[in-house]
């Protein structure tokens, strides 16, 4: 079994094109909906795109910031930020659906991180 990315909006649900990072400095929280590959269903993943120029005014203000769920870009480019997710999700496989999840869980807030029935 394979992943397979069906959407990548904002956490808003905005399509990727309606953002336009003012100057250097950008963090988009993003969320792709993902499922596996020629099945219905599908969860979401959310993670957040950050240009090094937010790093660096985040680091002046704050000691320490954390880095999980977050990917680097220097500039935010939807095709290629999509490209990339994408990508990443279609090389995710395993032999069941929890399993494909907990790996894309690794870069990228699964819905049902922690979930307990």
């Amino acid at each position: 079994m394979i992943a397979e990315l069906r959407a990548l909006l904002t956490v808003e649900h905005e399509p990727l094109e309606s953002i336009r990072p003012r100057g250097g400095a950008f963090c988009v929280s993003l969320r792709a909906l993902v499922g596996p590959a020629g099945a219905p269903g599908e969860e979401s993943f959310d993670f957040k795109v950050c240009s090094p120029a937010w790093l660096e005014y985040e680091l002046d203000s704050h000691a320490i910031v954390e880095g999980r769920f977050l990917l680097i870009a220097r500039s935010f480019d939807p095709q290629r930020i999509e490209d990339y997710v994408r990508k990443r999700i279609g090389q995710t496989s395993g032999d069941d659906w929890h399993t494909i999840a907990g790996e894309i869980a690794r870069w990228a807030q699964w819905e049902f991180e922690d979930y307990r029935p």
